[in-house]
Order: structure tokens, then sequence, then C-alpha cells
């Protein structure tokens, strides 16, 4: 027989013995695998139209005794989607559709536009700078993306997207025009040039009836403490379309020719070629700038620029108030300078809703909805 002192050790020594085997024995098992991360579906419905120089509400109505343009140059935009995505883990794939449409002109272009189209003449000589180009695209198709977290802090999301194109429409008119009151006429010397899919001209040939379009993405954002950036360059890319109509005319009222007695003849003459050609074309990058401070309960505020091929920077401010928790309330809320645009945000319980316009009436001239709805799935 051993002493109690022995016993209380061969004890103590079959305790630590038993709880090596068992943590052994629980090492030597494999750690349970992770199941796979939640599915975000997001369906997302927006509309963004702007119009420096006329109501939204006139478009197209033919009403241009209400064209009031800016002075210097017009912007007007349009930028529409449809959109259902599927959001997990680092990776993004959606469908969608949209609209994209650009025009830039000088308040001179306007101005004759409405004079020609009312029949109105001005009442001394005037001379006008034209300058206008038109940019816009519409399709459907697939996009994919992909975060990458490359430090602590920072965060790189690349996207593609392919799209089956419905419409490819890109117009430009340069030149002076200028009218004598004394004789009443009107002086052009312009150019224009269009690519147009529903362009139609005589002895035309079979086009294809749609377009392709590869466009790029990527964005770097960045948090460091109670400060924050962000830089985005997206629907950068390659359009193409087989068999593309184009026109290139010429307008120049100074032409001079000699009538069948060798007398001096001055009359407008328009020249011009129509072309078909397998056009392929980079569609220019749109940019964005932002940055700003953010405190520890989420809220943020900063500054955004962002810029349009054509058009150049347009500054936002904005303020934004997460949710305290999954499901509550957020709010967020955005000065557009240029536009002269409020909008708000409002996200709660998966519902995503955003409302912006200049003003509150049927003389608005800019306006932005956006409706979307997300849901996760696998939890």
């Amino acid at each position: 027989m051993t002493d109690p002192a022995s016993r209380n050790r061969l004890a103590g020594l079959a305790v630590a013995v038993v709880a090596t085997a068992a943590a052994l024995a629980c090492a030597a098992q494999p750690a349970p695998e992770p199941g796979p991360e939640p599915a975000t579906w997001q369906l997302t419905l927006s509309a963004d139209h702007h119009v420096d120089a006329l109501p939204l509400a006139a478009l197209g109505a033919d009403r241009w005794h209400a064209l009031a343009p800016r002075r210097g140059r017009n912007l007007a935009y349009q930028d529409d989607e449809l959109r259902l995505q599927r959001r997990q883990g680092d990776w993004t794939v959606a469908l969608l559709a949209r609209s994209q449409a650009t025009l830039v002109a000088s308040a001179d272009a306007l101005a004759l536009a409405a004079d020609m189209a009312t029949g109105r003449r001005p009442a001394t000589d005037t001379r006008w700078d034209v300058q206008l180009r038109l940019r816009g695209f519409a399709g459907a198709g697939l996009a994919l993306g992909r975060a990458f977290h490359p430090a602590p802090g920072w965060t790189l999301e690349t996207s593609v997207q392919a799209l089956q194109l419905g419409a490819w429409h890109e117009r430009r008119f340069d030149g002076p025009v200028a009218y004598r009151a004394g004789s009443g006429q009107y002086a052009f010397a312009l150019q224009s040039s269009e690519r147009n899919n529903g362009l139609a001209f005589p002895f035309q040939q079979p086009q294809a009836q749609r377009g392709q379009a590869l466009l790029l993405g990527a964005a770097l954002r960045w948090q460091a403490g109670p400060l924050w950036a962000e830089a985005e360059a997206r629907d950068g890319g390659w359009l193409r379309w087989r068999g593309m109509p184009q026109q290139a005319l010429t307008l120049n009222t100074s032409t001079q020719t000699t009538d069948s007695e060798g007398f001096l003849v001055y009359r407008p003459l328009v020249e011009g070629q129509n072309s078909q050609v397998n056009t392929g074309a980079w569609w220019p990058w749109r940019t964005r700038l932002a940055g700003g401070v953010q405190w520890a309960n989420g809220q943020r505020l900063g500054l955004q620029v962002d810029t349009l091929p054509g058009w150049g920077a347009l500054p936002t401010l904005l303020w934004q108030q997460p949710a305290a928790q999954p499901g509550g309330l957020g709010l967020s809320t955005i000065w557009q300078v240029h536009e002269r645009r409020l909008g708000v945000q409002l996200d709660w319980r998966g519902w995503h809703l955003r409302a912006a316009a200049d003003r509150l009436d049927g003389q608005a001239r800019s306006q932005a909805v956006t409706v979307g709805y997300s849901m996760q799935t696998g939890r």
C-alpha cells in the first residue's frame, strides 16, 4: 500500500494524463468547416434625369417658348438602369438593362434652335457660335464584379459589363451662324457628323440589328480612423456595331458658283457623305473622387466630384447616417451643386429609397428616383 501522499501524486498524474489525451484527441479532429457566406440579392430601379435649359415636362412636347439656357455651356443627361444583383463574399453577379445619354451644348446653339423652330428673327445683326455634342447608348446584359482587400483599410473593387446594344447615337455640330437684319438672311458655316443605328438614307445596306459593348470599372476605397476617401472610374470600354450608318454634312451659305451665263451665284450648299462601316469605338470613362470624415457612430460627411465626358466636374456635398442596428433606419442627404438638386435616401429593412429634385412642381429641371430591395439567403 502506498501512503496518502503517493496516492495524491498518482491521482494528479492520472488527471494530467487524461487531460492531455483529451486535448490531443480534440486537436487531432479537424475543425468544423465554416458554412458558406450568406448571399445578398438586390433588385434596383433607378432613373436620373437633368436638363439645364428646359423643364423636364417640356421634353418632346415642342415647347420652345420654355427654353431658357444658362450662360455658357448647358448640360443635359439621362441615366436609367434596372438591375438584379447577387452578392456573395467578394463576388457580385448582375443582370441589367440600362440607358445612358449626355448632351453638352453652347447657349448659342440652343438659342438658335429655338429661333429657327419658332420662326423668330433677331431685330439686329446677330452671330451664334454653335457647339453641340450628343453621346448615348442603350443595352442589356451581364455584369461581374470582384472585391479585393490588399491591406487593412483598403478595398479594391473591379467590374466588367458585357452588353447587347439596342441603340447607339453620337452627334456633333460645330461652326458659326450669322444673321443680317438688313437682308433678313442667315449665313451658315456648320459641320455635322453623326453615328446612329437609326439613320436611314438611300441605297442603305443591311446592318446588324444589335451591337455589343464591353465596359470596365474599378473603385479604390480607403478608411483610416476618422478619414475616408474613394476613387472610381466606370463605363469605359469598347462599343461595336456591324454596318453602323454614319453621316457627315457641311452647310455653307457662302459657297459661290456661276450660272449658265457666267454670273456669280451665291446659294446654300449642303455637302455630305453617307457610309456604313463595321464601327468600333472607345467609350470614355466616367470618374468619381470623394473624401471626408467619419465619426465613431458611422456618421459620414464628405465632398464628391463626378466627371462626365465632354463636360467636366459635377460636385456634390453628402451626409450619411447609417442604421444603428441591422434593419434599422439609415438616412442620407446630398446637395448636387450644378443641378441645384437636393436628395434624400432612406434605408430600412432591406428597402432603399432615394428621391432628389431641384423643385417640386412642373418646372423641375432635375429629378432622380431610386427604388431598391435587398434580402439575404443561405443564413
